[in-house]
């Protein structure tokens, strides 16, 4: 099952008075997040180009989703890989990984360790990476794939004036960005990032040392910086008041398209990039 097509909807509820906010719900995909685009196409990119011959690992550093995107094409294809994973990733992701075959190799520290040491894997002849944070084909998925499917579900006459994504390899932002500004030039591509000394997973600020090679900021119109506590607060919000049960970057989306709205009113269309089930062991869900 190829990824994509995913749900379109209105957040009725929790848009700011006069204007209509919309989310894609990204869970929808075959792991259950935005990034099993991406891993497809990545992979199939790899393959195409001979880069991933038969029994050849693939090796990739992640905080987890597109390592269980990248898992569930590889297993498919009965094609080895091994996975770089910060410590602080979730349980939930962890297992996920060791239940889609993935050797997992867990790293202690953050994205950009993990990074490191697929790269010194790499280095030594262990496999090849496709490495997400630098891979065209990681952007083209949403540029090809995502954007086109909101415009063709967009309901309204008048083209989204908003479009708001959460910043992490970039991919989502500079393929989307494409996409959108081809077929509606006035909307506005808005960045959402957390504070760099209060991160939230599998998110990105622009402040951090480390830019991924793949993300093209010029792009975007206007950053925002959400705090991991409005980001969860937002999360029971979802849950209250339109029963999405997300995670906590998707919270993170949902509050700087409110924030949008209010400061510019009109339409906004909001990525959410996955639920959050694969957050249960380390969420905000016990306080609900």
């Amino acid at each position: 099952m190829k990824p994509g097509n995913t749900p379109l909807v209105e957040l009725a509820a929790l848009a700011p008075p006069g204007t209509r906010l919309f989310a894609k719900l990204e869970w929808y995909n075959p792991t259950g997040s935005i990034k099993d685009r991406p891993a497809w196409s990545m992979f199939f990119d790899a393959k195409k180009r001979g880069l991933l011959p038969p029994r050849k690992p693939l090796i990739e550093a992640t905080s987890g989703n597109t390592g269980i995107g990248l898992a569930r094409v590889a297993l498919l294809h009965d094609h080895p890989i091994s996975i770089c994973l910060p410590s602080r990733a979730t349980e939930e992701r962890k297992q996920l990984l060791r239940a889609y075959g993935a050797d997992l190799i867990v790293v202690d520290g953050g994205p950009n360790d993990a990074i490191a040491h697929a790269r010194e894997l790499v280095a030594a002849g262990e496999g090849h990476m496709v490495y997400q944070y630098g891979n065209p084909a990681n952007p083209a998925a949403h540029e090809f794939g995502t954007s086109p499917e909101i415009v063709r579900d967009w309901a309204l006459e008048a083209p989204a004036d908003h479009l708001v994504a959460a910043y992490g390899t970039g991919g989502t932002l500079t393929g989307n960005s494409r996409g959108i500004k081809k077929a509606w030039p006035s909307t506005r591509v808005h960045s959402v990032e957390p504070f760099v000394e209060d991160p939230i997973g599998g998110m990105r600020s622009q402040l951090d040392p480390f830019q991924p090679p793949v993300a093209n900021l010029t792009l975007v119109d206007e950053r925002w910086e959400v705090t991991k506590g409005l980001a969860e607060k937002t999360v029971h919000e979802l849950m209250a008041h339109e029963g999405h049960f997300a995670g906590t970057s998707s919270g993170a989306v949902v509050h700087a398209a409110q924030a949008v709205l209010d400061k510019y009113g009109g339409t906004a269309v909001a990525l959410l990039p996955d639920a959050g089930w694969k957050y249960l062991s380390g969420g905000p869900w016990d306080q609900l």
